[in-house]
């Protein structure tokens, strides 16, 4: 009988993109384990610690997706004869390939394809599975992978046959949790093999998060601050929690009528010590490259930039005298490791 191959999987915990992975690696290889992080940094420090106690040399295979490693780890992987044979990583930010993070034989990062294609982490590793024979391809898991690429590259907007209901997984997310909507694709797409549709509850779910999202960012746009930056770039900043960036970014969009170029969500809850998504509301404009002159990362319509200990120390202080001034301290301070 052949041994079971041990598998762990790093990948990215805030959105349907990195979960589809854990789900496309489940139905490859049945068991498997798994690493989660909410950025780079983190994933990167979380990748060094089973580098530097010798755990990867435990396993089979080793996948890095939808977050590209960094150095030092990169570097180290690539002086192990051994490692760099069973690691392999798919990624598709901008910002990895821009630190050169795709000129390692073990890592496959591509934003956009020679055919002029968005990619996404997802569907970067399902092409890899099935071309090596890892899984089989069906009508379930395409549509599946197809609709975790629309949302994630911001194209479900422009998809009128597939838009909403790619837009709707990602909300499916937000009221299930994250635990709940592995296994319920998981078995979804084991158990039907010839379509991807949501059940009953999960449109119940769908429908009663979509109401609540309404009042909700009503609620939290009656309390924006406006702001332009160096660039003279008209911009929103808000305090809300993480679940709801991408539907306010949405609902901004909607209602634009102070010519914003893009909106800050700061929620103050995610991560270690919080975190700023920036969000594109004007068509083209690019908020990775605000995020990344501030320490961040991401893609032209939504980008990330972690807040620090000191950071959110004294944003908690600016915020008992001023909402505005804490709020623009947050937006104009960098990300340093």
């Amino acid at each position: 009988m052949k041994k079971q191959e041990r598998v762990i999987l790093f990948s990215h915990e805030n959105d349907i993109d990195g979960l589809g992975n854990i789900i496309l690696g489940k139905v490859a290889f049945k068991e498997i384990e798994y690493v989660l992080a909410s950025n780079v940094n983190i994933l990167e420090a979380k990748f060094r610690d089973y580098l530097e106690k010798g755990l990867l040399h435990n396993y089979d295979r080793i996948f890095v997706t939808d977050l590209a490693l960094y150095n030092p780890s990169l570097e180290m992987v690539s002086k192990d004869s051994e490692l760099s044979k069973k690691v392999l990583v798919f990624d598709h930010h901008r910002s990895a390939i821009n630190e050169g993070c795709d000129r390692y034989n073990f890592t496959k990062i591509v934003e956009i394809d020679e055919n002029g294609r968005k990619r996404c982490g997802t569907d970067l590793f399902y092409e890899f599975l099935y071309l090596n024979g890892l899984l089989t391809r069906t009508k379930a898991l395409d549509e599946f992978v197809e609709l975790t690429r629309l949302e994630d590259t911001w194209e479900w907007k422009k998809n009128e046959d597939k838009g909403i209901k790619a837009h709707d997984l990602a909300i499916l997310l937000n009221g299930i949790g994250l635990n709940n909507y592995i296994d319920s694709i998981y078995a979804k797409v084991i158990k039907n093999e010839d379509s991807f549709e949501f059940i009953e509850s999960e449109k119940k779910v769908i429908d009663e998060k979509k109401a609540e999202y309404l009042a909700t960012l009503q609620n939290i746009w009656n309390d924006a601050e406006f702001f332009e930056d160096e660039d003279e770039n008209k911009f929103a900043g808000v305090f809300a929690n993480y679940e709801y960036r991408n539907e306010l970014g949405e609902y901004v969009r909607e209602i634009n009528s102070n010519d914003l170029k893009y909106l800050v969500v700061i929620a103050l809850e995610k991560g270690a010590f919080g975190q700023k998504s920036y969000r594109s509301i004007a068509a083209d404009f690019d908020v990775g490259k605000i995020a990344e002159a501030h320490g961040g990362n991401g893609h032209p319509a939504a980008a990330s930039v972690n807040i620090t200990k000191e950071q959110k120390e004294k944003c908690l202080v600016l915020r008992k005298i001023s909402k505005r001034d804490s709020i623009c301290y947050l937006v104009n301070s960098s990300y340093l490791e």
